[in-house]
């Protein structure tokens, strides 16, 4: 088996646009003024809990930043439920509103489904993710999705690629896997899981991280086929 498993947000498409926009009505929804649109679309890729925590942080207890209160106390909890079921069903009613597959995308998708097992692995949460695959009309190309919420550890964490790996009857003695994607997140989890990695140049990051360095670049979603062939000789 060759696996490969592939980030969503900032690989196969930007859903940043949309993502921001739904922050905006559910800050409204709850009575509160909007952020900036640049404030919200640079916030809406760090982990879903961590949006809730930063762009509606007037409705939370402490005044800690999210990133420093790990632990959030009981009244807290239900806010952030509150929030995600807000946030999540407003975002399923528009999550295509602009989110379109990067170009060469589809086509790319579709020679790597050919001959290769694919997996969807995103922080995004699995519903929307499988929501947003079948949108953009690609759903078919994956064997599975694995999201921030299909188990207890989300990226950079491999656990979600052991999970999704075991499923498919990967075996890491006599198969070979590959990781791709845009953060230091997916690279991590790449390297973790013992996969190659491959960076791509046209995400969310202006630089490939320095940390793992990735093992290749990808500079259009054409070049992925091809590094694959290569990786899998």
């Amino acid at each position: 088996m060759k696996l490969v498993f592939i980030d969503l947000d900032g690989t196969l498409e930007d859903s940043r646009d949309d993502m921001a926009h739904s922050v905006n009505r559910v800050r409204s929804y709850f009575e509160l003024p909007p952020h900036s649109h640049d404030f919200n679309r640079q916030n809406v890729n760090r982990g879903m809990e961590q949006l809730y925590r930063t762009c509606f942080a007037e409705l939370f207890s402490s005044d800690e930043p999210s990133h420093v209160v790990t632990d959030l106390p009981p009244k807290d909890t239900d806010v952030l439920a509150r929030i995600q079921q807000a946030y999540e069903q407003d975002y399923a009613r528009h999550i295509v509103d602009s989110t379109r597959l990067y170009a060469g995308m589809d086509a790319a998708l579709r020679r790597i489904a050919e001959h290769h097992t694919l997996v969807c692995f995103t922080n995004k949460p699995e519903a929307l993710s499988r929501l947003l695959l079948e949108k953009l009309a690609v759903g078919d190309c994956f064997s599975d999705v694995m999201g921030g919420d299909s188990c207890s550890e989300s990226k950079p964490s491999a656990l979600p690629m052991r999970i999704a790996a075991e499923r498919l009857g990967y075996d890491s003695e006599r198969d070979s896997a590959c990781m791709i994607g845009d953060t230091a997140g997916d690279m991590r989890a790449g390297r973790s899981f013992g996969a190659t990695t491959i960076w791509c140049a046209w995400g969310y990051l202006d630089a490939p991280p320095g940390e793992p360095k990735p093992d290749w670049q990808a500079t259009q979603p054409a070049d992925i086929p091809d590094l694959l062939n290569r990786i899998f000789q």
